[in-house]
């Protein structure tokens, strides 16, 4: 049964409310999205192991009753498994405390070194009330700094207390001695975390070896920051090239916004299907980024800047051929899908459910919105002549 050129429709361009819909529904779902290990921080151990009966879901379940707060993620991998589990949360709020005990150590030799000066031109301009002034107030912030980063030792001391046999005497009064004892705490319960998840993994199952990495909240954190910068770049490099193609903005805000639209409803997906935000899934959006540019940039020429037949016919033409290939693209992604979800590989199955997402959201976005646009764009502009 042939299709009717929907572009002859005499509303058109009402297809546009279409993705807007998508969009919107799109944008509930994004604040349920979650990180995983790789942007929120965790450990991932590679385990070496001839046993290749594995029941890899049960073992998860036993390392979430062993580990508290593991929220393990297991996947094959070469020679073995690779297990990834979630930070520890005392040992990850013992980080933030060392990183403040920086900061605070940080503005504490800066005060230390205004008020050796000023007290040095004192000593030759006694009645200088500005160097007294100065004197007065580091030496108020050498106190303050001290008892902050007293405070928060305690506190640091206080979270990594299951990895502390007693309480270690400080001096509270010495800066640079109690920066020492934080960065030491920090690193020796990190060593006791390590060594409890080895041990751990050694009872659930036997391995001749094991890599361990371990990622901070503050690096994951870092990675996150860094993605998002990528991202931006990505979207207004492809603006600028889009703008030079078209010298038009309309037709270049079209493609934008296609792309734009994608990204939301894949993320929304990711919120509505449990499909956590990590590296891999940033990779996928990359990915999927570029597939967007590449169909509107595909309807937008065709009815721009070719000739033959009609505008309205130039992109029904247009849009079976592009439908067809992001069909082709929609099926092999939802086979590698289905494959990574049976034989849980969580970085295939995030890439996977990502950029699904954001093909079938591109059929939408790409032939209701960004065409209908560019066609309204041509008629006018021809209509202007």
């Amino acid at each position: 049964m042939a299709i009717g050129n929907i572009y002859e429709m005499k509303n058109y361009k009402f297809l546009v409310l279409i993705p807007i819909a998508l969009l919107l529904i799109s944008l509930y779902f994004i604040p349920k999205i979650q990180l995983d290990q790789s942007l929120k921080g965790g450990v991932n151990i590679q385990l070496q192991t001839s046993n290749t009966s594995i029941n890899i879901r049960s073992i998860t379940a036993v390392i979430d009753s062993k580990i508290p707060g593991a929220e393990a993620s297991i996947s094959r991998s070469p020679g073995g498994i690779s297990i990834t589990i979630d930070s520890n949360s005392s040992i990850a709020d013992a980080e933030q405390y060392t990183i403040s005990m920086y900061n605070l150590y940080s503005n504490y030799t800066t005060s230390a070194f205004l008020l050796a000066s000023a007290q040095a031109q004192l000593k030759s301009q006694p009645d200088n009330s500005t160097l007294a002034a100065v004197v007065s107030g580091e030496t108020a912030n050498e106190t303050k700094y001290t008892s902050q980063m007293n405070t928060t030792l305690a506190r640091e001391l206080s979270v990594l207390s299951p990895f502390i046999n007693s309480a270690p005497s400080y001096n509270s009064t010495n800066p640079a001695s109690m920066l020492a004892l934080a960065q030491g705490a920090y690193t020796n319960a990190s060593a006791k975390y390590k060594s409890l998840v080895v041990s751990k993994m050694q009872s659930i199952i036997s391995f001749s070896s094991y890599s361990y990495n371990d990622v901070t909240p503050t690096l994951g954190a870092f990675f996150l920051s860094q993605m998002e910068t990528i991202i931006i770049a990505a979207f207004i490099l492809v603006a600028i090239a889009v703008f030079l193609v078209f010298r038009s903005p309309i037709p270049a805000m079209a493609v934008v916004f296609s792309a734009a639209n994608d990204i939301i409803v894949a993320l929304g997906a990711m919120g509505a299907f449990g499909i956590p935000l990590g590296i891999a899934s940033i990779g996928g959006i990359l990915m999927l980024i570029g597939y967007s540019i590449d169909t509107s940039l595909l309807s937008s020429i065709r009815i721009l800047k070719r000739s033959e037949d009609t505008p309205t016919q130039r992109a029904f033409y247009t849009f079976k051929t592009g439908a067809t290939m992001t069909s082709s693209a929609i099926i092999s992604f939802s086979i590698l899908l289905i494959i990574s979800y049976i034989a849980f590989i969580p970085t295939y199955y995030e890439i996977a459910g990502v950029v699904l997402a954001g093909l079938i959201a591109d059929i939408f976005t790409t032939w209701f919105g960004n065409t209908p646009m560019v066609l309204e764009y041509k008629k006018k502009k021809e209509a202007g002549r």
